[in-house]
């Protein structure tokens, strides 16, 4: 079959690699590619020769399947070589640094012959989808309102993280999940406020959303030593509310059974009936591989996480950045 290229070697990397060889393609990772190459430094890449020239990469007619897993500002040039090459490429979020870069990335793509995919990857949580699912069949009526939270201790796993000018920092590289979910339900954002109590203390960001809606995400990486990383949603619609939490030791654990800070369950209460759910174990990178996988091969059509999704994402990101450096509400075109 054709080869799959990793870009990275860090700890994205080697979340992907190992999503990769859950979907049984282990072997298939032809080349890990990085500027500075540690043999053996993405484990689950057993067969995969680690070079630093993305040439090799890019004129390899064999690699087909590519993951992109390095810091946000070069995802822009690594993209755009990726996909003239006619690469199929798993990209993870946030797509770019800027929306004039996503742009050019979302041109690109739709003029490849291969094909793009970013990696949101909490689309992919099955407490998500099934709260997704249950707004879809219209169990919560309009959704009206959504809040969000995400907490984890200060990541050491990446140094370029704490580099905002390679990261984007917190309200991009780690909020932009909420940010996508809540657009999910509400629609079109058109107005972010964004308040933080200190530069490393916790930040509250409400977006307004055309038509009324109304989202409301909290993010802190900044929790103490111990505290288990914890993503949660509530939605609130005129027939019933929703919620869903997950906590386990890292945001890349497939189950959050076996540690006893984990939770991974969701809940509806609405006027046709309650349903509640522990969810014993999980894989969402590993379904997002597959699914980027299959319908890579079926023509690139990626309907669970748009580009152009991706970029509102960006977009309410950008602008909560804007807003807490101005102090003031900040509109979104």
């Amino acid at each position: 079959m054709a080869s799959i290229a990793i870009i990275g070697q860090g700890y994205m990397a080697n979340a992907h690699a190992a999503a990769w060889a859950n979907a049984g393609q282990s072997g298939a990772i032809k080349y890990i590619c990085t500027p500075r190459p540690k043999e053996g430094a993405v484990a689950a890449a057993t067969k995969a020769k680690y070079v630093s020239d993305l040439e090799i990469v890019l004129n390899d007619p064999d690699v087909k399947y590519v993951s992109v897993t390095t810091p946000t500002l070069t995802h822009k040039e690594i993209s755009l070589a990726l996909l003239a090459a006619g690469k199929h490429v798993l990209l993870e979020k946030p797509i770019a640094f800027t929306v004039s870069d996503a742009l050019e990335i979302e041109a690109a793509a739709k003029k490849s012959s291969g094909s793009l995919m970013l990696a949101h990857v909490v689309r992919f949580f099955l407490g998500y989808q099934k709260l997704h699912e249950a707004s879809v069949r219209g169990d919560l009526g309009k959704v009206l309102s959504v809040q969000a939270r995400r907490f984890s201790p200060k990541p050491t796993w990446a140094a370029w993280l704490g580099d905002e000018s390679q990261s984007g920092g917190m309200l991009l590289d780690f909020s932009i999940h909420d940010f996508d979910q809540i657009n999910l339900y509400l629609g079109k954002p058109i107005e972010v406020f964004t308040l933080q109590t200190s530069p490393t203390g916790p930040a509250e960001i409400t977006i307004k959303y055309e038509g009324g809606g109304v989202g409301q995400v909290q993010s802190f990486m900044n929790a103490a030593p111990g505290v288990p990383f914890t993503s949660t949603i509530d939605l609130l619609g005129t027939d019933g509310i929703a919620h869903y939490e997950f906590s386990a030791i890292s945001a890349t654990e497939e189950s959050s059974s076996g540690n006893s800070a984990g939770v991974n369950s969701w809940h509806v209460f609405s006027a046709g009936g309650n349903t509640v759910e522990q969810i014993p174990s999980d894989d969402p990178y590993g379904r997002q591989v597959a699914y980027f996988f299959e319908q890579a091969q079926r023509g690139g059509k990626y309907d669970l996480i748009s580009t152009h999704d991706a970029i509102s994402a960006l977009k309410v990101s950008l602008a909560a950045k804007q807003s807490l450096k101005e102090g003031r509400p900040v509109s979104i075109a």
